[in-house]
């Protein structure tokens, strides 16, 4: 199950990663969604505003993306109990903001692609669970 988990969890970070790219690459796609749903048009002077921000954006979500790698790689793969609480946490936070965002601003490209990514990070978080934190983890880190 952990490597399958492994497997599902490059296919998320790998998505995220052209996510980011996305918001690095081409704000303007990212933001439009958001801003026709709230205005019904998009007004020069935000746009320019929100396709920095959205610039911005992806650079963290980049920068969390390699991070996740390196967690993966490092820990993850080994069944390490603090790497499943670092994808967790992070993951979680992650993927569950920008599903609210999503939500409240109506864009439904990013509900879309947020509930795609929440979905991998789940299936990638919880299919080794028992990897983790199971009676034969807890044995075999004592033995």
């Amino acid at each position: 199950m952990l490597r399958a988990a492994v497997v599902i969890l490059v296919i998320m970070l790998v998505y995220a990663g052209v996510y980011s790219l996305m918001s690095i690459i081409a704000p303007r796609l990212m933001v439009a969604g958001a801003l026709k749903a709230v205005t019904e048009k998009i007004p020069a002077d935000a746009e320019k505003v929100l396709k920095g921000v959205q610039r911005n954006q992806g650079l963290y979500a980049l920068t969390t993306t390699i991070s996740g790698f390196f967690v993966l790689f490092a820990g993850y793969r080994k069944a390490q109990k603090w790497a499943w609480y670092a994808f967790l946490v992070v993951g979680g936070i992650a993927w569950l903001w920008g599903l609210v965002f999503a939500i409240v601003t109506a864009n439904v490209m990013d509900i879309f692609m947020m509930v795609t990514g929440m979905i991998l990070f789940l299936v990638g978080l919880l299919l080794p669970i028992k990897e983790f934190f199971g009676k034969a983890a807890s044995e075999s880190k004592t033995a």
